[in-house]
């Protein structure tokens, strides 16, 4: 596959990851996860996508807004996988009881592979390798 075009697709699934996540539209979003998808957090605990869902779903109830951004510091091509080590910074605010409203930012890194399945990129793994929250 072509370079630019493969670049060019991921960087529309990050999109649609960040259209999504906006609209809070909780099946969509989840969908672009592998169902054997191994997110391995900061703390070091490897989750799967259905722990990720639940802690997604919690997430989306309490979400009033978010923007996000991403820049990929480098990525390698094998075959249908594409692997990409990227910082995100993500700024969301979240309903806090009834009428309270917390605005946080978190910026990570992170190693993303994803991997084509039917036509469709999917993230297939995680490794977050540093946040920080502010």
């Amino acid at each position: 596959m072509d370079r630019e075009k493969l670049l060019e697709e991921i960087d529309n699934m990050h999109q649609l990851a960040n259209e999504l996540l906006g609209q809070k539209r909780f099946d969509s979003y989840i969908n672009l996860f592998s169902d054997s998808l191994r997110y391995k957090q900061i703390n070091g605990k490897t989750i799967d996508k259905k722990e990720l869902a639940k802690n997604t779903a919690l997430y989306f109830s309490r979400l009033k807004s978010t923007i996000s951004q991403y820049e990929r510091k480098s990525y390698s091509i094998d075959e249908n996988r594409f692997t990409e080590n990227l910082i995100q910074k993500a700024t969301a605010s979240i309903r806090v009881f009834i009428f309270f409203t917390k605005k946080w930012t978190v910026e990570r890194e992170g190693i993303y592979q994803w991997s084509k399945r039917e036509g469709t990129w999917e993230i297939e793994n995680i490794e977050i390798l540093s946040e920080k929250v502010y």
